[in-house]
């Protein structure tokens, strides 16, 4: 099991360099990661910032944490520059990045407030057109692809990765079930519970049936699968069992989740005590 930190790079954390050292405290205090948001709007007159940036500059200041985007909606990116953003940071930080794909939505007007397609159809199709192209673009191969939404004739797009190849990891909406034959061709799996309050841990029988499900569909036995949850909140008393619980049930990732607004004292007291594996 590995633990991380998930942060929306909103509000005061959308000053680059609370994150960065937030991410110094994260990784001195034995975390595994840290994870932002990548959304393009937020709470209206909450300020955000842009994530890629912000995790170059935490991959320049830190040495061992992993680092990421949960998740980049793809059909509001294109994936040839994507691409170069994530050989490039992969590069940056020695080979410590985890990407995170997804669909998005309009909860915010994300889509909508600058004219993108928001049928959730259309985006789908775009998502899988577009995650084609980006492992292509990865792969350090030349692309072609004429499709739907999307024609590309393009030669190989150099550097490579550090990472061959760089895992990737598919965001969700539990319990749709359809994002699960995409997923299992990926290296991890993220999935989002309609959970009420503060983020309890989700329920282990979930996590173990989404990664039966996985593996029917041909997943690896190794496939990542990242919950996020405050632990933060959890009866001391009772942590070690749901650590242990939603390990068994296939969990390889725990992460931290961080509520846009957050005090940051706060978040910093918390990356401060560690993760549960060293209390």
């Amino acid at each position: 099991m590995r633990f991380g930190v998930f942060l929306p790079p909103f509000a005061e954390f959308s000053e680059p360099q609370r994150v960065v050292a937030l991410s110094q405290r994260a990784e001195a205090s034995g975390w595994d990661g840290v994870f932002l948001w990548d959304h393009m709007l937020a709470f209206p007159g909450m300020a955000v910032a842009d994530p890629w940036v912000i995790m170059a500059a935490v991959a320049a200041a830190t040495r061992r944490i992993r680092i990421g985007a949960l998740v980049t909606p793809l059909p509001r990116r294109r994936p040839w520059v994507l691409s170069r953003q994530m050989a490039t940071l992969d590069l940056l930080s020695d080979g410590r990045l985890i990407g995170g794909i997804g669909l998005g939505d309009d909860g915010w007007g994300e889509f909508s407030s600058f004219g993108e397609a928001v049928d959730p159809i259309i985006r789908g199709q775009m998502l899988d057109e577009a995650l084609g192209l980006l492992q292509g673009f990865l792969s350090g191969e030349p692309v072609r692809f004429s499709g739907r939404h999307y024609t590309v004739d393009s030669p190989a797009l150099l550097p490579r990765p550090r990472q061959s190849p760089l895992p990737i990891w598919g965001g969700f909406r539990w319990p749709n079930r359809r994002p699960l034959t995409r997923i299992a061709k990926l290296q991890g799996c993220f999935p989002i519970f309609p959970t009420p309050g503060g983020l309890p841990p989700p329920d282990p029988i979930e996590i173990a049936t989404i990664r039966g499900a996985l593996l029917d569909l041909g997943a690896r036995a190794d496939i990542d699968i990242a919950v996020r949850c405050a632990l933060s909140l959890e009866d001391a008393a009772s942590l070690a069992d749901t650590v242990a619980a939603l390990e068994a049930a296939g969990t390889t990732w725990i992460l931290e989740a961080v509520a846009p607004g957050d005090p940051p004292d706060d978040v910093m007291r918390i990356v401060s005590a560690g993760p549960p594996s060293t209390r």
